[in-house]
């Protein structure tokens, strides 16, 4: 949406993650506060309105008082989100595993308990250490303090009408949502490589995480900073 909006991004970059000129993706997370300012200072300079840091958090704390930046971020429902972020991974052949439970156990922060604690209190980084009450306290303050946190659960706000309404953002239909399903060239790719049963159940939309009840308690904490957020009784 940024890009379709007129937004202009790191002049190299990915899904608007900045990259140097060799096209590795710059690791903000690890910039101390000298290194972060002078980011933002290259940033204004050369006119750069969005970046993204899905790879790893910088340090929050930092941005927020910097007024030359507007703190922004999208929480999906946590569990929705894995199962989401498997199924994708599954159909689009990014992983071999045909079960959530398999999928989780390999290091992955995408697919981590306590997810959004994790990516707010920065302890998202490999290897990942428990987290408990001082790391949800910490995301909580965090998130509190960015400029705008949307949700996409339509019981919490409008989505696109919020994004309109602040940024002046237009949905259009020519946007990439990267949904799991629906995609030309997952089916393309599914029979180039013969995978006639996974083709089947793509075409079924046949959801692949079975089981996922157990899993909720995976992200309590998350769901607590939801609720708090949200203003969720």
């Amino acid at each position: 949406m940024a890009i379709q909006n007129g937004e202009v991004l790191y002049d190299k970059h990915g899904n608007g993650n900045p990259k140097t000129e060799d096209g590795v993706v710059i690791s903000l997370w690890e910039y101390d506060e000298k290194e972060l300012t002078n980011f933002i200072d290259e940033c204004e300079t050369n006119g750069v309105t969005f970046i993204a840091t899905e790879q790893g958090s910088p340090n929050f704390n930092i941005l927020i008082k910097d007024p030359r930046v507007f703190l922004i971020t999208c929480l999906r429902d946590p569990l929705r989100r894995s199962v989401s972020n498997f199924n994708y991974d599954y159909y689009s052949g990014y992983t071999d595993c045909t079960s959530l439970e398999k999928f989780i156990e390999k290091p992955n922060i995408y697919m981590s308990d306590n997810y959004y604690t994790r990516i707010f209190s920065n302890s998202e980084q490999l290897p990942l250490v428990d987290i408990g009450e001082n790391e949800y306290r910490s995301a909580e303050k965090i998130l509190l303090e960015f400029d705008l946190v949307l949700s996409t659960n339509k019981s919490h706000m409008s989505l696109f009408s919020e994004l309109n309404e602040i940024f002046g953002w237009i949905k259009k239909d020519s946007i990439q949502q990267h949904a799991t399903f629906g995609d030309y060239w997952k089916v393309i790719n599914m029979l180039k490589k013969l995978e006639i049963r996974k083709l089947s159940r793509y075409l079924r939309r046949k959801d692949m995480a079975l089981g996922i009840e157990s899993m909720e308690s995976k992200y309590d904490l998350d769901y607590k900073l939801i609720k708090k957020l949200f203003h969720e009784k």
